[in-house]
């Protein structure tokens, strides 16, 4: 009995080097592979409603020299036509003048640049601009020669004029060139047709038949033809009425549908120069998505406007006051006078005399430009 615990453990041995046996090794298990799907990144509803719009219209990106430049067509409110390029890389800015009234020369600098949400300011040497990436807004202030000038645009060119048709309003600021006398300050309605044909109804809108017809008794409506051509040598849209310019049409693809930047400007009757801008928007309701803050510049003011339910909130950074105003939507004028009028916020200050109010227009969810009947110059306003 010595040897059989001995033999039992050499059988158990060749068992498991397989000797006599016919059981295989179980295969190593492999766990499974764990595929994570790529999150998609939500898309922008400004961004997606702007290129929307650009490419219903036939928008272009303005080219640069090369791709690090992105540029910029703006109507300056002295009554220029400016290109602004912003080189990317090596962080300098240029101005070509591409229309002035005044013998201004082109020039460049180095800039500065900060981003927050959507919006870059370029700061520079007599320059503050800001882009929204969004839809390709700029807005801001620059000084060209002794003259300094707010200036609006658009990274968009135009190369259908027939896509621009449509009914918009507008807001416009316009005065002498030599000496700033004689303010106006047109408000109303502008319809063009597909044929580049256009009517710019002042003081009023367009009725049933299609004629200007006044929207108060105390405005006395004033039309005027134009026609919309392309001058392909300088890539820009020309506004004519009869023989003579207009004004050069600046197009922004806003998220709420096309609006129109003119650098208008030419002689009247008596032969005498005029110069300013005019902003149209494509016309349609405006409710709640006005609510917000609003950075606003104007010749020598600087303000914030809250918009916040029906009241709105102004501060004149310039003089350090604050206070607040009624609104009123989707009309133009005061109470009893007040006519229906889409596209249009009104705002009044209780302290102030019945004929004073101002007028705001948003042209996307970018930007806004307000005018005062107590001022004879226009605002722009850019959300926060």
């Amino acid at each position: 009995m010595k040897n059989v615990f001995p033999l039992l453990l050499l059988g158990a041995a060749l068992s498991a080097c397989g000797g006599g046996s016919d059981s295989s090794p179980a295969a190593p298990v492999t766990p499974p592979v764990v595929v994570t799907p790529p999150v998609t990144p939500v898309a922008d509803a400004v961004t997606v409603a702007s290129q929307a719009v650009a490419a219903a219209a036939g928008l272009t990106v303005i080219a640069g020299a090369n791709a690090d430049e992105s540029v910029y067509d703006v109507a300056a409110e002295i009554g220029d036509t400016w290109r602004i390029t912003f080189d990317n890389v090596k962080k300098t800015f240029s101005v070509k003048v591409l229309s002035t009234q005044f013998g201004l020369v082109d020039r460049s600098g180095s800039y500065t640049a900060v981003t927050s949400g959507n919006i870059t300011t370029y700061t520079g040497t007599d320059l503050s601009l800001a882009v929204d990436a969004r839809t390709r807004l700029l807005t801001g202030t620059i000084k060209l020669g002794n003259m300094s000038s707010n200036v609006s645009g658009s990274g968009y060119a135009a190369t259908d004029v027939a896509k621009l048709a449509g009914n918009y309003i507008f807001l416009g600021a316009m005065r002498n060139a030599s000496n700033g006398g004689s303010p106006f300050n047109p408000k109303g309605s502008l319809r063009i047709a597909a044929d580049g044909s256009a009517q710019l109804c002042n003081g009023g809108v367009f009725n049933a038949q299609g004629a200007c017809t006044a929207i108060s008794p105390q405005l006395a409506a004033e039309n005027a033809s134009l026609t919309l051509v392309r001058d392909a040598a300088r890539g820009l849209i020309i506004a004519r009425q009869g023989q003579q310019d207009f004004g050069i049409v600046h197009v922004h693809a806003g998220d709420r549908g096309l609006a129109l930047f003119i650098d208008r400007y030419g002689r009247n009757q008596e032969n005498v120069l005029r110069v300013g801008t005019m902003v149209a928007a494509k016309q349609q309701k405006i409710g709640t998505e006005i609510a917000g803050s609003y950075a606003c510049v104007a010749p020598g003011i600087s303000a914030k406007i809250v918009v916040a339910g029906s009241t709105a909130t102004i501060t004149n950074n310039t003089a350090g006051k604050t206070h607040d105003e009624a609104i009123t939507i989707n009309k133009l004028g005061l109470g009893a006078q007040a006519v229906d009028f889409d596209g249009i916020a009104v705002f009044k200050d209780p302290a102030d005399v019945p004929a004073d109010y101002s007028m705001f227009m948003p042209v996307s969810s970018s930007m806004a430009v307000e005018f005062s009947t107590d001022r004879t110059y226009m605002g722009t306003c850019l959300k926060n």
